[in-house]
């Protein structure tokens, strides 16, 4: 992301002297191409933090010389790599999140992100209609597809597990967990690391399966956390459950849709139980236009993929009401646009 200016530019910029289309419509979307092609062509897993000739980096990835050079003077321009002559190598921030020996990288996040993109090619048509013109994302997605979508889902997780944790008030009248369309499981996995009192149920769709386990392996937390392939808009859900995690979850459905599942919800929770809600949340950022973008982007990315939208926190609260909840809370996430809702029965 590009972020430093000069003076001259900033005052350009603040007068629109420099068209800030020049970035918005052009610069920012090609070097997010950029960005992606680096990753899925391997020419960033050529390099490391110290310089190699942007010959040898070619070579490595099986590229043209030329397309080489021009991707990493794009990623030059981003902060991901630092150039000098015609030598290329890591910044930190590079490293961190392209190389594959960087435990936080964030890889399938940009190849979830480059795949999306391609996908936009039929956006005028989604905006035209109001919904997406094809079937759900999701219900046409390859083995691969459900690979680039689960670990991004885990790059994405790794960035504010901690924090999330932190904010759910879990008592120790708090036993069973059900994790809604959970996923990889690393929420529950945090959760249940924290209060070793309660146990989880990761309640999803069959092929991501693989990822949920291959996480409690990893965290060896079978004993704490498990996995139930399941439809949650569909199938029965488990009763005598003390909280129940919706992360990321009523994006993905209309207010309709949400009015059904928090009563679906509410049903399974014990009384005194909780709901908590991850989502994108419209108005949450205040004046930060960064909030603003990540809430408004997701709202038409989600119709487009999945003819669904973001909300307000005002509307989670009609839908989990009309439930039953009594009260809710909303805690704000370091991410812009990002926030906890926890609808208490």
């Amino acid at each position: 992301m590009i972020h430093k200016f000069s003076l001259i530019e900033k005052i350009l910029l603040s007068n629109d002297i420099i068209p800030h289309p020049f970035a918005d419509a052009a610069s920012s979307v090609g070097l997010g191409f950029a960005l992606g092609s680096a990753v899925k062509l391997k020419i960033v897993d050529q390099l490391t933090m110290d310089v190699k000739e942007v010959k040898q980096i070619a070579s490595g990835a099986n590229v043209s010389e030329i397309g080489a050079e021009l991707t990493l003077d794009c990623l030059d321009a981003l902060g991901y790599v630092r150039k000098k002559g015609t030598q290329y190598a890591f910044t930190k921030r590079g490293f961190k999140n392209l190389s594959p020996q960087s435990p936080d990288n964030f890889r399938y996040f940009i190849l979830f992100c480059d795949y999306l993109y391609k996908g936009y090619i039929h956006l005028d048509e989604t905006i035209r209609l109001g919904k997406r013109p094809e079937s759900n994302m999701l219900e046409d997605m390859s083995e691969y597809e459900w690979e680039l979508f689960s670990r991004a889902m885990i790059d994405i997780s790794k960035t504010n597990v901690r924090e999330v944790g932190g904010k759910i008030p879990v008592s120790k009248n708090h036993t069973k967990l059900l994790d809604l369309g959970g996923s990889h499981g690393l929420y529950s996995i945090e959760l249940c690391k924290r209060h070793p009192h309660l146990t989880a149920t990761i309640n999803d769709l069959p092929p991501v399966k693989k990822y949920a386990e291959e996480c409690i392996a990893q965290q060896k937390m079978s004993q704490k956390v498990s996995f139930m392939p399941a439809d949650f808009m569909k199938d029965e859900l488990p009763k005598n459950v003390d909280i129940i995690l919706a992360f990321n979850i009523i994006h993905g459905h209309n207010m309709s849709e949400n009015e059904t599942l928090a009563k679906k919800i509410y049903n399974c929770l014990n009384n005194g139980g909780m709901c908590v809600i991850l989502e994108q949340i419209k108005g949450i950022g205040g004046s930060s236009q960064m909030s603003r973008a990540t809430t408004a982007y997701m709202a038409l990315n989600l119709l487009h993929q999945a003819s669904a939208k973001t909300y307000t926190k005002n509307e989670i609260d009609d839908f989990v009401s009309k439930a039953g909840f009594k009260k809710t809370e909303l805690k704000q996430l370091n991410a812009p646009g990002f926030g906890l809702v926890i609808c208490y029965k």
